[in-house]
């Protein structure tokens, strides 16, 4: 698993060129497009990275289940201290925390999935089951928790770091992968700009994050489950690529 995250994470930074093949599926060109796996790196939006087994038939399942997410950070995070300025701050979450950051993935991702066309919500694995594995990698807090803030001053900023997600969608009999999906972002409200640091406003971004990231799995599921099958790589000729 380690090793898939590695590789995803690489992928995120390092786009090649598409060849097409049939279905609009557009697999990638280059060096590290198939993980050891044997998933293929495709262009297709919105993800920033997008893996896909060749030849998969998806419409045989109908329902999710929705794995608790797992989170590692960027590199070991360090103890706040008052009246301390870190040069590159990256703050540990609270216990507390990283409990409400499991919640609040678990419950957006439950609630926009559950509106796909094609899968409805289980909790148990099956023959027609796809497992939904969330990976939160790479976090980085630059904002100390709130415990740290003085109690006469208010905090301001304009991010509060920065998480990357990796998404898989398997049988959840075999394990057999099928799909995963990664994405970067920074911890931040979709308006932008500068905003007091309290628990609404960090709430407030968590969960549009997570809406965001399951509203664009749940188009890219429905997406796939329409196709008969994921089409397999084209050869391509001597003058081929769109690259």
């Amino acid at each position: 698993m380690q090793r898939r995250r590695q590789c995803l994470l690489l992928a995120l930074f390092t786009l090649g060129c598409a060849q097409g093949s049939p279905g609009g599926v557009f697999y990638a060109g280059g060096n590290d497009t198939v993980t050891i796996d044997g998933l293929h790196r495709v262009d297709w939006e919105p993800f920033r990275v997008t893996y896909v087994k060749p030849g998969a038939d998806i419409r045989r399942y109908d329902r999710l289940l929705i794995d608790e997410i797992t989170i590692s950070y960027r590199k070991p995070p360090k103890s706040a201290r008052v009246g301390r300025v870190l040069v590159d701050p990256n703050y540990a979450l609270s216990e507390s925390g990283r409990e409400t950051l499991q919640r609040y993935y678990h419950e957006v991702f439950a609630r926009s999935l559950g509106n796909s066309q094609s899968f409805t919500i289980t909790d148990e694995p099956g023959p027609e089951v796809l497992r939904i594995s969330g990976h939160i990698i790479n976090l980085k807090i630059t904002v100390p928790p709130e415990r740290e803030h003085s109690a006469d001053n208010r905090y301001y900023a304009s991010t509060l770091g920065r998480l990357s997600l990796i998404a898989d969608a398997s049988d959840s009999m075999t394990g057999e992968p099928f799909l995963r999906v990664g994405h970067s972002r920074a911890i931040q409200s979709r308006a932008g700009g500068f905003y007091q640091v309290d628990p609404v406003s960090t709430s407030t971004a968590l969960l549009e994050i997570f809406d965001d990231w399951a509203q664009d799995l749940r188009r890219g599921l429905d997406r796939f489950h329409a196709l008969p099958r994921i089409p397999p790589p084209v050869e391509q000729g001597p003058a081929g690529g769109n690259g």
